[in-house]
């Protein structure tokens, strides 16, 4: 199975990336194929809302968007990561999922896979728990149509690797896909 990892935090290395190379490594020893994206690192115009996708025509931003929306669509999984910063996801995370209208709506491209979320954030667990979830609805399942392979919470952080069983989770359920 080809996957695609999105990285959402623009802090390479840290808490968020942790957890995600945790996860990739338990879906590569699963046999599978990950392809990890830097989300910060891309060049991707925000969705204009232009409609032309819906027409069965490619998007009209030929960035670096365009490139990872298309091998997300290729792709029978994804994961996604980010540290919730201000309630939400990272904008730059989110200036990329927008562009996944291009493909949802697009006729001539078919979609569907799997999809594993992972959220950092500094508060206590459990406080992020109605973004998450409907996060998990709205784009994944709604507009995706993906099954949710499982969500990683990682809540009251300082260091990630001062709660090892963190690291435990994202390897199993990298090894569902």
């Amino acid at each position: 199975m080809d996957i695609v990892a999105l990285m959402g935090s623009p802090r390479k290395h840290a808490n968020t990336d942790m957890l995600l190379d945790e996860m990739i490594k338990g879906a590569e020893e699963n046999g599978h194929k990950v392809t990890k994206y830097y989300v910060g690192d891309l060049d991707v115009h925000p969705c204009r809302g232009c409609g032309v996708c819906t027409m069965g025509k490619d998007c009209v931003f030929k960035d670096d968007g365009f490139e990872v929306t298309h091998k997300i669509a290729e792709a029978e999984g994804l994961i996604v990561s980010t540290p919730i910063y201000f309630g939400q996801m990272t904008g730059d995370l989110k200036v990329l999922l927008d562009r996944l209208f291009g493909i949802t709506h697009n006729p001539l491209i078919p979609l569907s896979g799997k999809v594993a979320l992972i959220f950092t954030h500094l508060g206590p667990e459990g406080y992020y728990n109605q973004y998450i979830e409907l996060t998990k609805i709205q784009p994944f399942q709604m507009n995706m149509h993906y099954e949710i392979v499982d969500v990683l919470v990682a809540g009251s952080l300082g260091d990630v690797r001062n709660q090892p069983n963190k690291f435990v989770e994202a390897y199993e359920i990298g090894k569902k896909f």
